[in-house]
């Protein structure tokens, strides 16, 4: 368990906070509706939380969010899962080449109201924090896999020791990402090799969307039968809940499925060396010759060539066409 320290510069009841957060969080391991569900609470306890969301990037310029919340009547708090484009002037590319926090006093709101609206459209989020999520690689190398945000609808909410509070609660969420990374690539190296595809990403991508549209529609439809269920019906209404909330917990995970790249494919990643992933991915996105990749990287040619069998070789692809379809979910 990871506790702030004395000289942490957070305040006493911040510190208990946060202490408490972090259990919290890493007992919530494998469900990430309840994981995120309950990020959102513990920062509840410390700072205003109007509106929360939690993204993961993926390649194409897209942003799988898997969890969103939105205090308000009208929205019933509760934001379907969804994936969105994002551009090069919003926020989402702002926290990928920054790799820090953005708030609401950085520009007086201007990136944040750039962006795609969620929730409450009627109500505009007068203060907000959103901070990069991060993972760590090999070598000690932390990547941008998603960001976070909390927003409230009164101005001046948050303060510096909230912006740090909230970095130090999504550390306790990446190391829950990471371990069950971990757990999924053991469990991996133990399963039987099967024939078929690797390729099929992009079905399975379209399958999830689909069936996230249909848990939508399902949920509408509990939210309008507990809103019609009568006052003496206790029970009813709680087997309602229950219903409603097992929904909203099947919507994020099914949109956890797409929201993070295939442990396979990680799997093949990692086993590259760093020099020969550098080269891999120069393959793969530029389709540069072995000559132009020894002048990007200051070696020489024979040098690229011996990297160049190795990768095909872990890969287990016999072409250069090849690293580029293993790699491809990698991509921005």
């Amino acid at each position: 368990m990871s506790v702030p320290r004395a000289n942490s510069g957070f305040s006493p009841d911040v510190a208990a906070a946060l202490s408490q957060a972090d259990r919290g969080i890493r007992a919530r391991m494998g469900n990430h509706h309840a994981l995120f569900d309950y990020w959102r609470f513990a920062l509840s306890t410390i700072c205003a939380v109007d509106a929360f969301y939690v993204g993961f990037y993926r390649e194409g310029r897209k942003i799988v969010y898997p969890y969103t919340y939105d205090d308000s009547v009208a929205v019933k708090r509760y934001v379907p899962p969804e994936v969105c484009a994002y551009g090069p002037r919003g926020q989402a590319a702002w926290i990928l080449r920054h790799r820090r926090p953005y708030t609401y006093a950085c520009d007086g709101g201007l990136l944040l109201h750039h962006g795609v609206a969620f929730g409450d459209e009627r109500r505009v989020s007068l203060d907000a924090i959103t901070i990069p999520i991060f993972e760590t690689r090999d070598e000690g190398e932390r990547e941008v896999i998603g960001l976070a945000s909390i927003q409230s609808y009164r101005p001046d909410s948050y303060t510096d020791e909230h912006v740090r509070a909230f970095e130090w609660t999504a550390r306790s969420v990446a190391t829950v990402l990471a371990r069950e990374r971990e757990d999924a690539l053991n469990r991996e190296e133990l399963a039987v090799p099967a024939g078929g595809s690797e390729t099929d990403q992009p079905t399975i991508s379209e399958v999830v969307q689909d069936v996230s549209a249909v848990l939508a529609a399902l949920h509408a439809k509990i939210c309008a039968i507990e809103e019609a269920l009568p006052d003496g019906g206790p029970e009813l209404v709680r087997m309602v809940r229950e219903l409603r909330e097992q929904c909203e917990e099947g919507q994020t995970a099914t949109m956890d499925i797409i929201a993070r790249p295939s442990v396979r494919a990680e799997n093949l990643v990692n086993s590259l060396s760093s020099k020969e992933r550098e080269i891999a991915f120069l393959i793969a996105r530029g389709g540069l010759t072995n000559k132009e990749i020894a002048a990007r990287v200051f070696v020489t040619e024979s040098t690229i060539k011996g990297h160049v069998s190795r990768i095909l070789r872990k890969l287990g692809v016999e072409q250069r066409s090849g690293i580029a379809a293993k790699l491809e979910h990698f991509f921005d």
